[in-house]
Order: structure tokens, then C-alpha cells, then sequence
């Protein structure tokens, strides 16, 4: 690895890095990719993949051979195992992949749920790469992971409610003297959350009905004169939009998606800076709350309008601010690398800190690397929205949501 000598070494350090981690902690057989891995050991004990972390593993073989730290034949043979091993050795109902599952066997873990976001967040990773590769096998392989998802099923809770909106955020199976059951939590109706390229696939590869998009949940706050969608973590408005392009263009109700994440990034980082809890460390060189691992545990932190705040941010969320706040996203990068050296391993930054407990976490967890890596590359080259925007499903969808061309800046309203 180069050593960091500007702001651009440093965003090109922490990309180098984050590849690292999706080449190394995918199973070369199975071709899944571990949920988290040690930051600071050579190895860890770590058994489990998720089917998100692995949609972003095959994104960032693209991006690695793209700034050619990555030999273009071996991306390519990875990308084929990996699409090998997500119909082969994932475990799914109707077409919906389980959460965990073990990187070595994908076998079902910690009786988890066959889950739509995991599914979709990994469906969005295969529509980017089938689009970068035009290979046979990769398009072949896509399609047939594509194919086998019953939208209708997890829409409608299996045919039970048939005029349901709204996607279930799971089904799980038989337990015992349990039955299988979906979750009752549906995605948005209560809650903004990471859902949008869930539905914009749905729309785009099927004829379900769009009126699910108008319920979704949008409630609105203003922080120092600053309007945004409550979301809570940083990640629910960065997630999706790795993989899509929301910028110029507005949905039917006149919503921006765009400007909805940079204001949720600009009132996160204001809330840090007036730091009305008096946390250690808070200010514009430290910011971003959302969910990630702390001193006892995973919480999902967030503020300002939903607020959960104990000190702790993560570094991954606020850097991935980038492609809306390019200079405050930049500044807090290089301020974290400079005052906490010791948080920055094998893979970058870990994925909690927090001064206020004089504690580091010890790991990185692959979805949030994956969220900074695909949104730093998007706002230095645009490689991963564009490899999206040229794919008929997602296509597809954006039009029948009836999103429609618009301007997207600093000065624009986040609803007309």
C-alpha cells in the first residue's frame, strides 16, 4: 500500500483497501464473502458470509480492475465463481437468499431470514457486473439469479394479502412447532430506510403494481434551517444509492432523492459540530452516525430528527458522504486518519470509534466498506452509476415509478 501523502492518496488508500477485503474474505470455492473480518490480526475465526456483503464483492472486483489493482482474467474468473456459487450454494426460498450463511458451505446461519433488502442489495451487484463484463457465463449465470426471485411471493406474503403494497422484510421457515412466517415489518411503511433499489428492481422486473412507492414513509425534519427526510443512520440514505443514480431526476411526487441525501449528510455532520451531548471528539474532522459496532455491541445510531447518540460514529458512513459533500466528506477522511491513526488497519478504518469510551472497534463489516467504496468511486469516475444506468431492469423501473428528468445542486429543494 502507498502511504498517504494527500487527500487523494488517502481516498485511493482506503478503495485499495476495502478491495482488499472483498478479495480476501470471498470463499475462493463458494464465491461468498465473509460479513466481517478482523482489522487489526492476520486472520480471524469468522465463518459467516452475508448475501449483501457478496453483491458488493462483486462490484468491487470491477472497481479493483478498473484502477488495475486487480489482473483483469482473475477478476473475471472470481466474478464467475461467485455467480456459480449464489445459485449453487446459496440457500433461498422462491428466489430470496438467507442473510448469513457460512462462506464455506452456505449453509443457513443463526436462523436467519430469507431476506428481500440481502437479496436485492446482492441482485443490484449482479446487474452492475453482467453490464461490465458482457461474458457469456456472467450474463447466463445473472439472469438465472434474477429469474428464480418471486416478487409476487414476498409482495404479498405468499398470496395472503393480495393487495398488499408493500415488500415484507422476510419469510422465515418452520421451527419447530413454529411455523414459517413472513415479518410482519414492511419496507417503508413505517420508516425511510435503505429500500429504494428493493423497489426500483420490483418495478423493473416485473408488472407489480408501483403503488407501494407513494406509501413509502417520507416523514420531514429541518435542523439549523437544513430539510431532510428523517432517516436516522447515515447508511439508509447511502445504501441504494451506491448502486443507483437518484441525481437529476425527481419521482412523482416531486421528491429528489439526491438532494434527500446530501441534507441528511449536512444535518448529520451539524448535529456532530454543535455536539449537543457533549461527546469527546465530535466537531467537522469527526462525524457520522449510523449503525455499527460499539463497545458492548451493533446499534444503529442517528441524528438528528431520530436520535441515538452515545458517541460513537463510523467512519465508513461519513466518508461515503463524498458524492454530496465532496469537501466535508474529504476533510473528515483525512482529520480521522490524522487523529486516530490507531483506527486504521489492514482494511482502513474500523468500523466503530468512539473517544467518548476511549474504544476502537476491532473489525470492519463488508456492507459498509462496500457502501464507501461504491460511493467514493461513483464521485471520483461515476463507474458504478453508470454500469446501472445502462441495465433494462433498472431502466425499467426508474420509468415506471415515474421519476422524470430534473436538476439536482446545492441550491435545489428536496421536494417540488
Amino acid at each position: 500500500m502507498s502511504t498517504v501523502v494527500n487527500d487523494s492518496a488517502l481516498l485511493d488508500d482506503l478503495q485499495h483497501r476495502a478491495v482488499d477485503f472483498f478479495v480476501q474474505q470471498t470463499h475462493p470455492k463458494t464465491g461468498l464473502t465473509k460479513d466481517r473480518a478482523a482489522n487489526f490480526k492476520p486472520t480471524d475465526e469468522y465463518v459467516v458470509a452475508s448475501s449483501a456483503a457478496t453483491g458488493f464483492a462483486l462490484v468491487a472486483n470491477v472497481i479493483g480492475t478498473e484502477r488495475k489493482w486487480l489482473d483483469r482474467k482473475e477478476s473475471l474468473a472470481r466474478t464467475r465463481v461467485t455467480l456459480r456459487g449464489i445459485n449453487q450454494y446459496l440457500p433461498h426460498e422462491r428466489g430470496w437468499s438467507y442473510h448469513f450463511v457460512n462462506w464455506e458451505t452456505g449453509e443457513r446461519m443463526w436462523k436467519c431470514e430469507s431476506s428481500s433488502i440481502d437479496t436485492a442489495i446482492l441482485l443490484a451487484g449482479v446487474l452492475a457486473v453482467r453490464n461490465y463484463w458482457k461474458d457469456a457465463e456472467v450474463s447466463r449465470l445473472a439472469k438465472s439469479y434474477l429469474d428464480r426471485i418471486d416478487w409476487k411471493w414476498m409482495l404479498t406474503d405468499g398470496g395472503n394479502k393480495p393487495s398488499e403494497t408493500l415488500f415484507s422484510m422476510g419469510w422465515h421457515p418452520a421451527d419447530g412447532e413454529k411455523p414459517a412466517s413472513f415479518i410482519d415489518a414492511r419496507w417503508g411503511l413505517r420508516t425511510y430506510d435503505e429500500f429504494k433499489l428493493l423497489y426500483v428492481m420490483a418495478y423493473g422486473a416485473t408488472d407489480i403494481p408501483t403503488d407501494g412507492w407513494k406509501r413509502i414513509a417520507r416523514e420531514r425534519h429541518s435542523y439549523q434551517g437544513i430539510d431532510f427526510i428523517t432517516g436516522g443512520p447515515l447508511f439508509m440514505h447511502q445504501m441504494s444509492e451506491g448502486f443507483f443514480d437518484f441525481k437529476n431526476k425527481r419521482d412523482g411526487l416531486g421528491c429528489d432523492y439526491w438532494v434527500a441525501s446530501r441534507n441528511a449528510a449536512r444535518a448529520n455532520r451539524a448535529y456532530c459540530i454543535a455536539n449537543p451531548k457533549g461527546m469527546k471528539g465530535y466537531g467537522a474532522g469527526f462525524w457520522g452516525l449510523s449503525a455499527c459496532d460499539w463497545k458492548n455491541g451493533y446499534e444503529a445510531f442517528g441524528a438528528p430528527g431520530w436520535i441515538t447518540d452515545n458517541g460513537t460514529v463510523t467512519p465508513t458512513s461519513a466518508i461515503a458522504s463524498l458524492p454530496w459533500l465532496p469537501k466535508e466528506a474529504t476533510e473528515v477522511a483525512v482529520a480521522m486518519r490524522k487523529d486516530y491513526p490507531n483506527s486504521y488497519g489492514r482494511y482502513g478504518f474500523s468500523n466503530g470509534i468512539c473517544p467518548q469510551m476511549d474504544w476502537t472497534g476491532p473489525d470492519v463489516i463488508g456492507i459498509d466498506l462496500g457502501m464507501m467504496l461504491l460511493n467514493v468511486e461513483n464521485a471520483r469516475t461515476g463507474l458504478v452509476h453508470k454500469l446501472t444506468n445502462a441495465d433494462p431492469v433498472v431502466k425499467r423501473g426508474f420509468a415506471r415509478i415515474g421519476f422524470k428528468p430534473s436538476v439536482s445542486n446545492a441550491d435545489s429543494p428536496l421536494q417540488k
